[in-house]
């Protein structure tokens, strides 16, 4: 049995130019042999982009000198109860990431540091019960701006009046935790029934979501109304907001349109409450507005 040819080390380092000029000569035929770098060095180049990618996913500000800001909240944020940075696992957190990237061109040159507190099926009311606001006090040494996100597990779990009792507790022991503190009440996700989702959510959410807008009216806390946005973006014909959903236990979304085509007819497809990546940029665009209005120019750092 013959052996396994070994790569061969000098075509490697051969640079391209050297190679063509060896092929000139005909010293060499590139094509019979390897040919790993394949016109580009296999290093990212310097551009806007991965210059500006690098500094966001690079080493992180200090905490002491930063805008510290915070997600508590359910399923649709994808966090994690520990406290979720820019990435888990080696891959992007989309909320997290998403607001990072249009903080970054909203207020240049302002440090500041994410953490996703966010955990699906978690209500207001378990993250109370569970001491989960201490997760938040051992991670963040101060923190300047909170989202809360609370309502589809909520009004699974709970009725209405529970839930805003439990959102307005955590917003008291929030701003008893961290002087000076930014509470934004955000509502959730609209569905386009019933056109692509096979039920009508939006009547039992929605009575919720109103309760949630006068808790922030009689407290004065911000508010981003994600539901109500979200439904002005589907009648505006900007609908493809949500994950697609599979229909087994246990297998994550489709995370575009790749399918449309052979399941738009049914509703079913579309069944699915989870906001896609068209969706996670909107609602931070949404965030950085309401940031913009709150502080003006400059973060806040308390």
């Amino acid at each position: 049995m013959g052996k396994c040819a070994q790569p061969q080390k000098l075509h490697e380092e051969t640079s391209y130019a050297e190679v063509v000029l060896l092929r000139v000569n005909g010293m060499e035929n590139v094509h019979d042999k390897p040919d790993p770098r394949q016109g580009f060095s296999r290093k990212w180049p310097l551009t806007p982009y991965t210059l500006e990618v690098r500094e966001i996913l690079g080493p992180e500000p200090p905490f002491e000198t930063s805008c510290t800001i915070a997600y508590l909240g359910g399923c649709t944020l994808s966090g994690s109860i520990e406290g979720a940075g820019l990435t888990r696992n080696g891959e992007i957190c989309p909320t997290q990431f998403n607001l990072a990237v249009r903080l970054r061109r909203a207020f240049p040159g302002q440090p500041f540091v994410i953490r996703n507190f966010g955990e699906a099926g978690v209500t207001a009311t378990q993250f109370l019960c569970r001491g989960f606001i201490e997760n938040v006090r051992q991670v963040l040494p101060h923190l300047d701006i909170a989202f809360l996100r609370y309502g589809i597990a909520d009004r699974k779990h709970e009725g209405i009046p529970k839930t805003i009792e439990s959102v307005g507790q955590l917003c008291v022991q929030l701003e008893e935790a961290f002087t000076g503190i930014t509470i934004v009440i955000e509502t959730d996700m609209w569905v386009d029934y019933p056109r692509h989702y096979l039920f009508d959510r939006n009547p039992r959410l929605a009575p919720l979501y109103e309760k949630l807008r006068d808790l922030a009216a009689s407290e004065g806390y911000a508010v981003v109304d994600i539901f109500a946005k979200v439904e002005e973006e589907t009648q505006k014909g900007n609908w493809d907001l949500r994950l697609r959903s599979v229909p087994v236990e246990g297998i994550s979304s489709i995370a575009d349109d790749s399918f449309d085509e052979l399941f738009a007819a049914d509703s079913a497809f579309f069944t699915n409450i989870h906001p896609n990546a068209r969706c996670y940029g909107l609602i931070a665009e949404w965030e950085v507005a309401k940031l913009r209005e709150l502080f003006g120019d400059t973060l806040p750092h308390t």
